[in-house]
């Protein structure tokens, strides 16, 4: 791929910064290896001197050590032309070293070929020179409307348009009007500020009771057919749970083999729910008498009640400018449930762990809810397992919001806890 030739000086903190750039760009580049710039007289006379004569591309890390270092040379070369380049703060770490940056995220040298070929080219460099870029005209008191500088929620509406541009968050006030101007306009940013985050919720327990269906349902069928065998609710739970479901059945939760033959996620159920029957002393006929009974009475909607307020809560988010999306381990016919419980309506899509082979808590799940919402910058997860919901989630780059049922559950990876769905309206304005 052809270099991107430019006349100016390129400036980067250390020399693997400059190796990386080399496969990018055909110039001079120049390293100042980090702090020791600020004590070496005699490369910033030739800063000063190559810059003022060619001008300056600045590019360092964005993250403090590499603002102070930017910060630095744009005092000391005040008379050359400097054009900022800024790369996103991307977490990571580099191959070669042992362990990550203080803070966490990708210098220069660890961040990719498209990437930086986009930060040159928003900077208005590209193959064909630096070429003037077209700039809004909005000033210090655009950025007080737009609530990005001397309001209460700044710092937050701040961090959400770095998020959206892909900018660094440790920019000064100059320098982020500077690169506002550059990449966008005040319409575009009053859309960033006022776009609310994308929800994810989980089913059972969340939008529905937490009712213990696959037990209550199994100790009902013995009892009804088999009341000589006199099965405690004890005995059921002892052998189901933690049974019989893909995600307690397969240890890498990882079912996508059940989906490659029809009905296949239910066969597997089915027949670990035979052996459960068996395991609380009814004989293989008396089991298979009733074990496919269970299916029958798990996806009946009247089986399945909404919390009173669930429509009113999804509906009152929806009209602040919220999108819905459903993340759930469940059956395959569960969007069916959802249409006949009248829930589809609020939501944008519906991603289901027996229709995809994925459960919560693994990252591919929610992964593929992402990639169907668009990737959002900013969403919260929503749900009443602490595993499943709020760890899973969280690390996938998610807020979470936990429906804590029970009380005093919450740990530290819960953004939000709450005892009933209608507080949410109370965190999410």
């Amino acid at each position: 791929m052809e270099k991107i030739k430019i006349s100016q000086i390129i400036v980067v903190e250390g020399k693997y910064d400059a190796i990386k750039l080399d496969s990018i760009v055909d110039g001079l580049i120049i390293p100042v290896h980090g702090f020791s710039i600020f004590k070496d007289s005699e490369k910033k006379q030739l800063l000063r001197t190559l810059g003022e004569k060619n001008g300056i591309i600045l590019l360092t890390d964005s993250d403090a050590a590499g603002f102070k270092i930017r910060n630095y040379i744009q005092n000391i070369c005040r008379r050359a032309k400097i054009t900022n380049v800024y790369i996103p703060q991307i977490a990571g770490k580099e191959s070669r070293k042992a362990a990550p940056s203080k803070e966490g995220t990708l210098g220069v040298e660890g961040i990719n070929r498209e990437i930086l070929i986009k930060c040159f080219a928003d900077a208005g460099i590209t193959a064909d020179g630096i070429a003037e870029v077209q700039k809004s005209h909005m000033t210090y008191l655009d950025l007080f409307q737009l609530g990005l500088s001397g309001t209460d929620n700044a710092a937050a509406n701040r961090e959400k348009v770095c998020k959206a541009l892909d900018i660094p968050t440790k920019l000064s006030k100059k320098s982020f009007l500077e690169v506002l101007n550059r990449m966008t306009d005040k319409n575009q940013l009053e859309q960033i500020v006022n776009e609310k985050p994308t929800l994810f919720w989980d089913f059972h327990g969340t939008l529905t009771l937490h009712l213990h269906q696959w037990t209550d349902c199994a100790h009902q069928l013995i009892k009804d057919n088999f009341p000589q065998y006199d099965v405690s609710m004890e005995t059921v739970c002892a052998n189901l749970d933690g049974q019989c479901l893909p995600w307690y059945t397969h240890p890498d939760r990882d079912s996508r083999d059940l989906l490659k033959e029809e009905d296949g996620w239910w066969k597997s159920c089915n027949a670990e729910l035979l052996k459960m029957f068996m395991r609380c002393g009814l004989t293989q006929q008396e089991a298979e008498s009733i074990y496919l009974e269970v299916r029958k009475y798990l996806v009946a909607p009247e089986n399945n009640p909404l919390y009173d307020d669930t429509k009113l809560v999804l509906q009152t988010l929806r009209d602040r400018g919220y999108r819905h999306y459903l993340v759930s381990n469940n059956y395959p016919e569960l969007d069916v449930l959802m249409d006949q419980l009248g829930l589809t309506e609020y939501f944008e899509a519906q991603v289901i762990s027996g229709k995809i082979g994925f459960d919560k808590p693994r990252k591919e799940i929610f992964e593929y809810a992402l990639e169907l919402a668009d990737n959002p910058k900013e969403k919260y997860m929503i749900g009443d397992n602490l595993k499943d919901d709020v760890h899973g989630s969280k690390a996938c780059g998610f807020k979470t919001i936990f429906i804590d049922l029970r009380g005093n559950r919450a740990d530290e990876k819960c953004d939000h806890a709450v005892h009933e769905i209608k507080e949410i309206l109370d965190i999410l304005k």
